[in-house]
């Protein structure tokens, strides 16, 4: 492969708590009570399709999301930077041969704040593509489509690499293949299965070159 294109939560930072712990204060906040593992099977995907999975009403997603948003500052130091990503990244980045990149379901506000101020991964990226660029965030294509045009990349010498069913199916939908990063948890079964790699550990990236 000579392009790398990365998912953010849950595959270069580990930030599952952040964003569920939040979301689970923000509904109870509007009398909803969730147990995390109900709510931890939406992350990878938008704040919004997040919502919308477990039945929130679309005329009550906006100020859910602003809730959520206000609350995530309260769970933001459970963040990291996964073991082995920054030497893994910079290796890639360093290839002249390489072109690296990231596709997120971050907004363009949390990309600066996360790639950028406090875990500045971004320099280790030729380009990006977040949510709000888009008219439709994973599992849709949209996004992948969307670096692809920006960077004038060969499908066929393209990989995305995801933690989640929503990354996988996102990647075969825009005709890429698909790198599944482990290291975060353990993963279903079929998720591994459909996957056209399996990562154990950041610096298999390298055997892809």
């Amino acid at each position: 492969m000579q392009n790398f294109v990365f998912d953010v939560d849950g595959t270069l930072i580990d930030s599952e708590k952040m964003y569920m712990l939040s979301m689970q204060r923000a509904l109870a906040a509007s009398g909803r009570q969730f147990d995390y593992d109900q709510l931890s099977p939406t992350f990878g995907t938008t704040g919004k399709i997040a919502l919308q999975e477990i039945g929130i009403p679309d005329n009550e997603i906006d100020g859910l999301l602003d809730t959520w948003q206000t609350y995530t500052k309260d769970t933001y130091d459970t963040m990291r930077v996964y073991p082995g990503i920054i030497s893994a990244l910079a290796q890639l980045h360093e290839n002249p041969r390489l072109k690296t990149a990231i596709v997120t379901s971050k907004a363009a506000p949390e990309y600066q704040r996360d790639l950028v101020e406090n875990f500045p991964l971004d320099q280790y990226m030729d380009d990006h593509v977040t949510a709000d660029e888009v008219e439709r965030g994973k599992p849709a294509p949209d996004s992948l489509f969307a670096i692809i045009h920006k960077m004038k990349l060969d499908p066929t010498q393209t990989i995305y690499v995801g933690d989640t069913i929503y990354d996988l199916q996102a990647a075969h939908a825009a005709g890429l293949a698909f790198a599944l990063a482990t290291w975060g948890g353990p993963k279903d079964q079929k998720l591994i299965r459909d996957s056209e790699e399996v990562l154990d550990k950041p610096h298999d990236l390298l055997n892809l070159i």
